[in-house]
């Protein structure tokens, strides 16, 4: 009796914490943080190791040139890949910047979500070339930036190579514990 007893107690009391409390349902709390649900080491990335260059990936043939900071722009890499069309300039690298200033920097851009990140996507345009890029928030006011620039390239192309290219690039920033 004591068994089926304690038994009745315990069914009662987590039905009552469980019961729904009456009035309208709490109203979603917004928020403009962006989403990191993988924390990474920053200290330890190589920009100029972020994107397969030996033409292992099947989407990105070996680079005309040997991966290199660019000076025009400190803490980025410097790709080129050569396509029928024309090269293929990639900067690969890590801005302190926080993700809300990417977003009014790129106004007309949209954002995403990659492997747990939030990302912002954004074009610039000129009358020469479509310059367009990939903010990935990697840490407090940290991104993971991949700008991609091909004269006469296609916005849709730009944005299925810069999605391919974030991808290698979060794939080779390690993971902290």
């Amino acid at each position: 009796m004591r068994r089926l007893l304690g038994v009745a107690v315990l069914c009662a009391a987590l039905t009552a914490c469980t019961a729904e409390i009456p009035g309208p349902p709490p109203k979603p709390v917004p928020t403009t943080s962006p989403r990191i649900d993988k924390p990474r080491n920053l200290a330890a990335f190589d920009t100029c190791r972020a994107i397969p260059v030996d033409g292992s990936s099947p989407l990105m043939k070996a680079t005309t040139a040997v991966p290199a900071p660019d000076p025009a722009n400190p803490g980025f890499c410097r790709y080129t890949f050569t396509f029928p069309s024309g090269d293929l300039t990639v900067l690969v690298g890590l801005e302190e910047i926080e993700y809300d200033e990417v977003k009014k920097a790129h106004p007309s851009g949209h954002q995403g979500e990659i492997d747990g990140h939030t990302m912002w996507f954004g074009c610039d345009t000129d009358a020469a070339e479509l310059d367009c890029g990939v903010w990935a928030a990697v840490g407090y006011a940290r991104s993971l930036t991949v700008k991609t620039r091909m004269p006469g390239a296609d916005e849709g192309w730009l944005l299925f190579q810069r999605v391919t290219l974030i991808k290698f690039a979060l794939d080779r920033l390690p993971v902290t514990s």
